[in-house]
């Protein structure tokens, strides 16, 4: 036995499964452009340098800061429990930013840590930690906080040299009797 299937049923199928395919939801993805993405601080040449020995008496801090998009910012210095330093607001794109630090003059031997803020109409950044230590005592020579017979030794390698290092202690450009006196001087003291 034959079976005949209407024409308007077979009609009426192909427009339901033609309906069910065009009214299935497009789903699209598309990532908007931001002309603020990948856009960046820049934070470079801290002052003083990341791990050196600074001086006791020049207590200024300084960074020079850039952003992508050219804008004034606020910039912030602050220690390593986040207390303020001091600040500079509206610094222009492509500046270096000087702070006097207020715990100058530094001790000796003793460690500073700071970090920079950035606060402007688009961004919030913040730089890495830097840290320096105040200057050592010319007559420890290796900075390792004892006078002793390294720092003689070191002394004695450039005896009678004219030389701006370290090992003249006195700083008239030669490393001669003075210099060792100096250091014999103080022979046996530990600072911290």
């Amino acid at each position: 036995m034959k079976r005949t299937i209407p024409l308007l049923t077979i009609i009426l199928l192909i427009a339901a499964l033609s309906y069910s395919v065009i009214s299935q939801d497009v789903t699209c993805t598309f990532t908007a452009f931001d002309p603020n993405f990948n856009s960046s601080v820049s934070f470079t040449l801290p002052s003083p340098a990341n791990e050196s020995w600074q001086t006791t008496t020049d207590g200024n801090l300084s960074i020079h800061v850039s952003n992508e998009l050219g804008e004034t910012m606020n910039v912030s210095f602050y220690n390593s429990t986040d207390i303020l330093l001091g600040y500079n607001n509206s610094v222009t794109n492509d500046t270096t930013v000087n702070i006097t630090h207020p715990q100058s003059p530094y001790n000796n031997y003793q460690q500073y840590y700071w970090y920079a803020t950035v606060t402007s109409t688009t961004y919030d950044n913040q730089s890495a930690t830097f840290w320096f230590k105040g200057e050592a005592w010319s007559y420890d020579i290796n900075r390792d906080a004892t006078v002793n017979q390294t720092d003689l030794d070191s002394l004695h390698s450039s005896y009678l040299q004219a030389t701006s290092s370290r090992n003249d202690i006195n700083n008239d450009g030669t490393v001669n009797y003075l210099d060792r006196s100096k250091l014999q001087h103080h022979w046996g003291e530990t600072h911290s």
